[in-house]
């Protein structure tokens, strides 16, 4: 127990402080147990690989396809159209649009797509890094609304699924879908418009108007959905009426749904990808490493009774 405390305060310090890099830390984490004699190789190994792997590796997949097919554009667009000139309200919008979009994506990718438009209404505005009160704000917003969303329902991050694994192996306790979602999604929609207050209370925008943005015109010369959007949108609407129906049928497991689901996007006629190379550009390798040295450090805490301890 004291010798896991020891690797779990060197792996929580070395990620924290990046003095290596965050995937390099995660081997380290998993090679030190058997040299420890915390645990075997095979064990951690195990430990490693896990469905919460697996979940935060489709779930890349999936965020690229809602960025390849355009459809995330789209949806930046049809809520920043919504702002008409107000730079309050186009913060409200994009922080809602961020967590609406993370109760179901990835929190990383999901501020990513959201972060990009924001620098691009940034550079039409004229606005400078570092001197503009209104681009701190909503660059602020966005990761935090999509931490929030995030909460909304197990889907909505690798956390969610890491903590439902650990309570499911080791509290042998299941927490279905929709008993998450009735806690969750109330947490979103109180918390996304606090946060949105504060921020715009601790940095007031400097502007009455958001001038030279028109992003009704845009959306307007975007044109109806097109066939691969229509296709993302409804492997995405199949994923989320099977994950809410895996509160009664515990067999379609959340990762199970988010495999199949990211599978169908290369099935012949989809043409969402060119290449598993594309999905691999837009796959954060280290993240993944991270999860599965997170995964492994808590399996081992658990065995070794650290964590009761704790």
């Amino acid at each position: 127990g004291q010798r896991t405390a020891a690797l779990f305060a060197a792996a929580l310090v070395l990620w924290v402080t990046e003095a290596v890099p965050i995937a390099v830390t995660a081997l380290l984490a998993v090679v030190a147990q058997p040299l420890l004699g915390i645990a075997a190789l095979p064990a951690a190994l195990q430990s490693f690989m896990t469905p919460v792997f697996a979940f935060v590796l489709v779930m890349f997949v999936i965020a690229q396809a809602f960025s390849v097919s355009g459809l995330d554009r789209r949806f930046a667009c049809w809520l920043l159209a919504r702002a008409h000139g107000s730079p309050q309200r186009a913060l409200w919008l994009l922080m809602i649009g961020t967590a609406a979009m993370s109760t179901v994506v990835s929190d990383v990718p999901c501020t990513a797509v959201f972060m990009a438009v924001a620098l691009g209404m940034f550079e039409r505005l004229g606005l400078r890094p570092g001197q503009s009160q209104y681009a701190r704000a909503v660059m602020i917003g966005i990761p935090i609304a999509s931490f929030i969303g995030g909460i909304g329902t197990p889907a909505g991050s690798s956390v969610n699924v890491l903590g439902l694994f650990f309570i499911e192996k080791f509290g042998q306790v299941r927490v279905p879908f929709l008993q998450w979602m009735a806690i969750g999604l109330p947490m979103v929609v109180i918390l996304v418009p606090i946060a949105a207050a504060v921020l715009l209370w601790c940095y007031p925008p400097e502007m009455r108007r958001l001038d030279g943005l028109d992003y009704a015109g845009e959306l307007a010369a975007m044109g109806p959905l097109r066939p691969r959007e229509w296709k993302v949108i409804g492997i995405m609407t199949a994923m989320i009426a099977l994950w809410i129906a895996s509160t009664w049928y515990p067999a379609i497991d959340v990762v199970v749904v988010a495999v199949v689901g990211a599978a169908a996007m290369f099935l012949p006629g989809m043409d969402l990808f060119e290449s598993w190379k594309e999905v691999e550009r837009g796959t954060a390798w280290d993240t993944l490493l991270m999860i599965g040295g997170v995964t492994s450090v808590g399996a081992v805490s658990a065995s070794s009774g650290l964590a009761k301890w704790l």
